[in-house]
């Protein structure tokens, strides 16, 4: 399967500064958030998964990864380039994955010995990232994902984004966003009309262009 070719903006994108991305992404623009992730997430996923040696714990942590860095948007605009910080933010999210769910995971960072009694460095290990058509198909998921959280008001979309991408529960949410556990649940069952009817226009749109 062929991976679809970039639109016409989406290329322009392509040579744009991180700092510029980060601008339009807070202006809504969707295809420079895309941009963004897809600068840096095989990168970044190749990184996690060679700190926590599982596919889809990699996979979990690079998602942690790139929604810190759309909840940080705010304050990334001010940096001239987001690489390093991103980085420091995956390998944060690495040691904390490591600490509290696997933490036998550290000695699988050091060169171990095979059946032959020959060291193996984890530069020699197998390749398991993700293939570009697996890539693009998560992208076109995403961007339809962030479409329809996009759509419902900033003040459900934070806790929407806290619950069903951070997998944070509700006195978590309360203390990342200071409102009462109460409030954040309030405002995520009031999301979930809003968000079905947001979800059925986008199908929609799709049915339409098909």
């Amino acid at each position: 399967m062929q991976t679809q070719k970039p639109t016409r903006k989406t290329s322009a994108h392509s040579e744009v500064a991180d700092s510029v991305l980060v601008q339009q992404a807070l202006a809504g623009d969707h295809e420079a958030f895309e941009t963004l992730v897809h600068r840096y997430e095989t990168a970044l996923f190749q990184m996690i998964y060679r700190y926590v040696g599982e596919y889809h714990q990699a996979w979990d942590v690079l998602q942690q990864v790139l929604l810190q860095l759309y909840l940080s948007l705010v304050t990334l605009h001010l940096r001239a380039e987001i690489r390093p910080w991103l980085f420091t933010v995956a390998r944060n999210r690495c040691i904390d994955h490591l600490r509290h769910r696997r933490p036998t995971y550290f000695s699988e960072l050091e060169p171990r010995d095979n059946a032959q009694g020959e060291t193996t460095d984890l530069a020699d290990l197998p390749d398991t990232s993700p293939q570009p058509e697996e890539l693009t198909e998560r992208r076109e998921l995403r961007q339809c994902v962030y479409r329809v959280i996009e759509a419902i008001p900033i003040q459900y979309r934070l806790v929407v984004w806290h619950r069903c991408v951070g997998n944070l529960d509700f006195p978590e949410i309360g203390q990342v966003l200071n409102i009462p556990t109460s409030t954040v649940k309030n405002r995520f069952y009031r999301a979930r009309p809003l968000l079905r009817a947001a979800l059925g226009a986008q199908l929609d749109m799709a049915t339409a262009k098909g």
